[in-house]
């Protein structure tokens, strides 16, 4: 302490013009002469490394700190004191070169006006404190119960020279020795435990799973133990930040330890553990999980658990996937996620489908129709009346996708509820479904007779539908629709007819050499017909007829809410097609959409099914017979001068 402060008394004279040397000679003779003769040495010495530098008072700042750091080294290395105590030592000597730190200062004023953060003295000592002390001793204290006093930095320092080395088993030991300052008697020995396993939480996340399952366990044990509140706050954060660094590196066993640890909390301090799940994020991050697993075709286990316990954002995250999805592998690896997750998951499902917004209602229907369609059954049908046709359409197109075998019976049971607009794919979704069990209704809808839901266009649907099916006990409904004559005319529509010459074919084929002969038909009305359901399609839904790109563009109006709008029809097939707009149109939902062919226009009403930017899908859910029969005209016409124009393989963003 008496070298330090003859150091400041010489920055003093360095710096004062008026002090007598005669003063400074005095206080220097008045020293030790041990003190005296190692403060010489150590001048010589700096001033010889310096020699050739521009030299300024910092060299005084430099003899105070290696004589400080020597100082503490030799006590230490003696055994005269701990580890523990070489901060505070180090303080006390940072303490008393203050007043030399006061005039020589002006660098680090400087950085603290630029806003740069400037480390404490005594930090920056004990800093270079620990650079001094030789390798055994640094790994003996990190393996010992006091190292928690060694700060986070300096446990860094050593950790990452042994990573280099490649000596993994000693960065084990000195990690999990470390946690074991979690349950030191020592208040203080605890909250620098709890403060350096935040920092060094990374390192932690680096040794593998079964350290970062350790580290999480005993803090989450200390968590729920510790009494002393400022200390509960730093074990907390401290708790977090390893969680985040679980979290960050996907750890699916270590994030199952953190939500075990965290029912565990909860289960002594519910409003705390509450606290603790948005701190962590590991619910914003199950999307980022999810993708990963239907990327890699099948989930973890691990992921799995981590999706059990957090059944509510799990369970919403996957069904909203469930609705955005376009291949079947996709839907069939959320099914099997939710299933994996177990009855939780089903009763979240059946949860929001009896008291969720409608939005979030129909999003669970693909999942129920395949995992518990007798629930749908009960549920669904008192709340189609509380929905749009939007939504109705939503639910459709979800059991769709949900591909359950018996979903053409499913379909059959909503028939009744489901908006008038939205029936015409409803019964094209039956036929595409092959459930054989759903033809009795089917074949009503084929037969003669119109009321305000059973419109032609559905009665040709239904005549398709059981085409597809291959229902012979539909042959004698069909032959009737094909046959029956008035007076000199047939007695049905020539589209009626047709469907029906193409539905009775594909029931019985030995039908097909006399169809043309007996029906009045031509091979060119027969030649579009629609198309059959492919188990192998990798899509959630298969286009239900062949499309075409045209030629030429066709131009049309899109009508709704009393205004007219011009698109361009591109593509085009019997069930609807894609057209371009202008940027500045907004799409409606619905609307009429009319364009020439021929002479004669075509006018139908179609859902707006969104697609590429400057591009809309429609889908025709209403059109009479006669512009119908236009349309099929025009397509043939198109077939026959260009059959290059028929469809690329359909990309799976167009639903029609």
């Amino acid at each position: 302490m008496q070298a330090i402060r003859l150091l400041t008394r010489f920055g003093e004279v360095t710096n004062d013009p008026n002090a007598r040397s005669e003063d400074l000679l005095h206080e220097v003779n008045s020293v030790s002469p041990n003190t005296r003769l190692n403060l010489q040495s150590l001048l010589a010495n700096l001033a010889t490394t310096v020699s050739d530098e521009k030299q300024d008072g910092s060299t005084l700042m430099k003899a105070a700190e290696h004589m400080a750091i020597r100082f503490a080294l030799e006590r230490y290395t003696k055994g005269e004191v701990r580890v523990n105590a070489v901060h505070q030592m180090m303080e006390h000597m940072s303490r008393q070169m203050d007043r030399l730190r006061q005039i020589l200062r002006s660098q680090e004023d400087k950085m603290s006006r630029a806003g740069i953060l400037v480390e404490s003295h005594a930090d920056i000592l004990d800093r270079m404190f620990w650079a001094e002390v030789p390798e055994n001793g640094k790994r003996s204290v990190l393996l010992s119960n006091e190292a928690p006093c060694v700060p986070a930095r300096n446990v860094r320092q050593y950790l990452d020279t042994l990573k280099e080395r490649g000596d993994r088993e000693t960065i084990g030991k000195i990690l999990e020795n470390y946690l074991t300052g979690l349950r030191s008697p020592d208040v203080e020995i605890r909250k620098k435990t709890a403060t350096g396993l935040g920092q060094l939480a990374d390192l932690y996340g680096a040794a593998g799973t079964k350290m970062l399952v350790s580290a999480i366990d005993e803090l989450s044990e200390q968590l729920r133990g510790e009494k002393e509140p400022e200390l509960q706050s730093m074990v907390s954060a401290a708790f977090v930040r390893v969680s985040q660094e679980a979290n960050t590196r996907r750890n699916y066993p270590a994030l199952e330890a953190v939500l075990t640890s965290i029912e565990k909390i909860g289960n002594d301090r519910p409003l705390f553990a509450k606290d603790l799940l948005p701190r962590i994020g590991i619910e914003n991050r199950i999307p980022e999980y999810v993708e990963e697993a239907l990327r890699a075709k099948e989930a973890p286990p691990e992921l799995i658990q981590v999706l059990r316990k957090t059944p509510s954002a799990s369970t919403e995250h996957l069904a909203d996937r469930f609705f955005r999805c376009f291949d079947r592998e996709t839907c069939d690896s959320v099914i099997s996620m939710v299933e994996q997750m177990g009855p939780r998951a089903l009763e979240l499902l059946r949860e929001t489908l009896r008291t969720g917004a409608p939005g979030k209602a129909s999003a669970t229907v693909g999942l129920l129709s395949r995992l518990d369609v007798a629930t749908l059954l009960e549920l669904l049908p008192g709340r189609l009346p509380e929905m749009s046709r939007f939504y109705h359409d939503v639910v459709v197109r979800q059991i769709a996708y949900g591909a359950a075998p018996d979903r053409g019976r499913t379909l059959v049971e909503l028939l009744e509820l489901l908006d008038k607009a939205v029936l015409p794919q409803t019964v094209d979704e039956i036929g595409m479904s092959g459930d054989q069990t759903a033809s009795a209704p089917l074949i009503a809808m084929a037969q003669e007779g119109q009321s305000e839901n059973r419109t032609p266009f559905l009665q040709v649907k239904a005549i398709e539908s059981l085409g597809r099916l291959r229902e012979p006990e539909a042959a004698a409904t069909l032959h009737a629709v094909l046959s029956t004559r008035r007076m000199f005319k047939w007695a049905n529509h020539r589209e009626l007819r047709i469907s029906a010459a193409q539905a009775i074919c594909k029931i019985d084929p030995r039908y097909n050499s006399q169809i043309q002969s007996e029906s009045g038909l031509s091979a060119e009305d027969l030649v579009l017909a629609p198309l059959e359901p492919s188990p192998t399609c990798k899509w959630v839904r298969q286009r239900r007829y062949e499309r075409f790109v045209l030629a030429k563009a066709i131009p049309a109006n899109l009508i709704a809410s009393g205004h007219k709008a011009p698109v361009m029809i591109r593509e085009l097939s019997l069930g609807g097609g894609l057209a371009g707009k202008d940027a500045n149109l907004r799409l409606p939902a619905e609307g009429m959409m009319e364009f020439s062919a021929g002479l004669r226009g075509v006018k139908a009403h179609v859902l707006i099914r969104r697609s590429k930017q400057m591009e809309f899908g429609f889908e025709i859910v209403l059109i009479d017979l006669d512009s119908r029969g236009r349309l099929r005209k025009l397509l043939t016409e198109s077939l026959g001068k260009a059959p290059e124009t028929k469809s690329p393989d359909w990309d799976g963003k167009r639903n029609v």
